[in-house]
């Protein structure tokens, strides 16, 4: 009965294949959109009958899957021919071991493709059941064409033609969308990007909705970018080398009321000038950062590279950034902090599971941070990753951090590489699109309502115009701007980004978490300076997306999140920071200089 059933579905097969190839075969330029899948149902039919070293295709098998980047069009030949001599059952078993490998070294895309190879077997086997119980499978809207052609297939297997016909039309859909470069393309490059999707978002979600458009479509001041493979291996090389990101700035330690130790700003002024390698600097972590300890052993073990993120009181949208190296995900590691009301809306969309220890969406590892444990204000929680990364990953050497409200369209290790290694950076920032003093973005924050306490702004602006803060002029060269848009940051961790990211802390908890307005005051304050690559805001917007701020939340995630705003603070009678009849007078000097 087994070999019949076996034969009944092998028919069903064939006679899917000739169902679906009565159109032109397309040739599909892109992992995801089918192409190799397409050869592999085409493979074959034509390799049926040839005589095969079986037990060598086995060895091949396992050796392939540990390749560290393992090509899948090598294995997919080899399951091939696997399968047309009776030894499905073995294969399985070794996609299986490989598959739970992967896993469990938090390999997503690699566990992924894997489990593609798996549903393809079990299809080839006959068993449509436990190919539809692969997790690549059920994701309903899923971007990557194959698994429509898997349920087109399945569909024939289960003579649900109606079934059949509507997920072979979202297969060829999801072919033409890729808009491939090229249909001659037979091989592709083992350093392209991956094409496959990171992560298959439920329609609720809405994670590419709200995205705002740039000002620039053209880039007069470009970034060129070496060789991947080549940026790879220097980097890899770099973080190695631990010479390169000496000497190391020595920290404070102990305890105090606050994260920070809230310093007051005699004693803040006191460290700006750092001649001394052996002074310890304050730089947080005077109170314990509330995440668990398997979450903070994670974080030690990064080495290399981190990417780093974080949403607090559920402001943003998780994304997958595009246009990675087939290597990156080796690499580099993708952190993004939460707080408890950020995962009940991960749970309440289904994006991770209510009973796992460990939580990971996409490439993103997720920290959950105990953020009642830290600051009233959800905005200030998330300055700690933002400026301490390096003492949250003690162990890595480069660093990105992202807005959450953006997407990456680059790879960072190209990033890295380009603004800040080639070019012998200790940080790389994005200039802002449109103002070069900071009394223009402090004048802005007020206008604006970005943070709500006038009186505190002109306090902050008062302290900063008496302790040397000027207006930009071209006596800052090479710095053409004062003022950033901090929505990305690039940093080597050593001694100059660490101590500037440190200082900046101590000045945010001091006044608010509005980055931009001590940002000049700590660069032109601090010594040793730091050396920063301030590039053009037309660089940022072909880098990365910008996407709107969430607009509303849901059910008891809203209620959640109203008993974590800030504080009220009585408001200045005026709506303008420079009409506040309290405010400046430290800083008409800088006032006319800025006017001329």
């Amino acid at each position: 009965m087994a070999n019949s059933a076996k034969t009944t579905s092998r028919w069903s097969y064939y006679r899917t294949i000739d169902a679906t190839t009565t159109a032109p075969i397309i040739i599909i330029g892109a992992l995801h959109g089918g192409k190799l899948t397409m050869e592999r149902l085409i493979d074959y039919q034509n390799s049926k009958g040839k005589p095969a070293e079986t037990e060598a295709d086995l060895n091949e098998l396992k050796t392939l899957l540990k390749n560290e980047q393992p090509n899948f069009k090598e294995l997919q030949c080899v399951l091939a021919r696997l399968e047309m001599n009776r030894r499905e059952d073995e294969a399985i078993k070794v996609l299986q071991k490989a598959l739970k490998k992967a896993r469990k070294e938090g390999k997503s895309h690699e566990a992924y493709e894997i489990e593609m190879l798996l549903a393809e077997m079990y299809i080839y086997k006959g068993d449509v059941q436990q190919a539809l119980r692969c997790q690549c499978l059920q994701e309903e809207g899923s971007s990557d064409a194959r698994t429509h052609l898997y349920k087109a297939i399945i569909s024939m297997m289960e003579q649900k033609e109606q079934d059949a016909f509507e997920h072979w039309k979202e297969f060829k859909d999801r072919q033409h969308l890729l808009n491939p470069p090229s249909v001659h393309d037979e091989e592709s490059s083992p350093f392209d990007p991956i094409q496959t999707p990171l992560f298959s978002y439920p329609h609720s979600y809405g994670e590419h909705k709200y995205s705002i458009p740039t000002d620039r479509s053209s880039c007069s001041s470009p970034v060129f970018f070496s060789d991947y493979g080549v940026v790879v291996e220097e980097i890899k090389d770099l973080c190695k080398n631990s010479s390169a990101f000496l000497p190391a700035l020595r920290y404070i330690q102990g305890k105090a009321d606050t994260f920070g130790g809230n310093l007051s700003i005699q004693k803040r002024l006191s460290y700006f000038n750092h001649s001394d390698y052996g002074v310890e600097v304050p730089c947080g972590f005077l109170q314990k950062f509330p995440v668990s300890d398997s979450d903070r052993i994670v974080m030690e073990s990064c080495k290399g590279v981190v990417v780093v993120s974080a949403i607090f009181n559920d402001h943003d949208k998780i994304r997958q950034p595009i246009g990675l190296g087939t290597q990156t995900l080796e690499n580099v590691c993708f952190f993004m902090f939460i707080d408890d009301i950020t995962l009940k809306g991960l749970y309440y969309h289904k994006l991770i599971p209510q009973n796992s220890p460990d939580y990971k969406v996409g490439v993103w590892r997720i920290i959950k941070v105990s953020s009642k444990k830290l600051y009233e204000n959800p905005a200030m929680n998330g300055v700690i990753p933002k400026y301490l990364v390096h003492r949250l990953f003690p162990n890595s050497k480069f660093s990105v951090w992202i807005d959450a409200k953006l997407q990456l369209t680059v790879d960072p290790l190209l990033l890295i590489h380009s603004l800040i290694v080639s070019t012998d950076y200790d940080m790389a920032i994005s200039k802002h699109p449109y103002y070069i003093h900071t009394m223009e973005e402090a004048m802005a924050t007020a206008r604006w309502k970005k943070w709500l306490d006038v009186d505190a702004l002109a306090k902050q602006m008062e302290t900063y115009c008496a302790n040397g803060l000027q207006p930009w002029t071209t006596n800052k060269f090479p710095y053409t701007t004062d003022v950033p848009d901090s929505a990305l940051i690039l940093r080597k961790h050593g001694l100059g980004s660490n101590l500037f990211s440190c200082l900046m802390f101590n000045e945010l908890e001091a006044f608010n978490p509005r980055d931009q307005l001590a940002f000049a005051y700590v660069r032109d304050k601090m010594n040793p300076r730091i050396k920063l690559n301030m590039f053009e805001v037309e660089v940022f917007e072909q880098i990365a997306v910008e996407f709107r701020h969430n607009i509303k939340k849901i059910g008891n995630i809203e209620e959640a999140a109203a008993g974590t705003k800030v504080k009220r603070v009585k408001r200045a009678r005026s709506h303008d920071l420079l009409l506040n009849g309290s405010c400046c007078s430290s800083c008409q000097k800088y006032l006319l200089e800025m006017w001329g």
